[in-house]
């Protein structure tokens, strides 16, 4: 047997924990908890949604400066010399 096998066999005999009897309603208890809290995250939320709707609107209503292209050949700088694309030009 490995250890493995042998921690497993240990833990096999080991007394269940009393405390598992009460864990149903302990969970349940939790979740009633949990549930009564998300009814100020969803108050949240639509604030949240609210301020975003006229942050937007606002943003929109001004004009901005006209976008303008790139004057150069290469926008992202110039070619590197050592790239792989030109170092295996030549390989055939």
């Amino acid at each position: 047997m490995t250890d493995i096998e042998n921690a497993l066999a240990r833990l096999r005999a080991l007394p269940v924990d009393p405390r598992l009897n009460a864990i149903d309603a302990a969970v349940l208890d939790g979740l009633n908890q949990q549930l009564a809290g998300d009814r100020s995250s969803g108050r949240l939320f639509v604030t949240a949604a609210a301020v975003a709707l006229v942050t937007g609107i606002l943003g929109s209503s001004f004009p901005g400066e006209p976008a303008t292209a790139a004057t150069t050949a290469f926008p992202f700088g110039a070619p590197a010399a050592l790239a792989p694309s030109t170092l295996l030009a030549g390989v055939r």
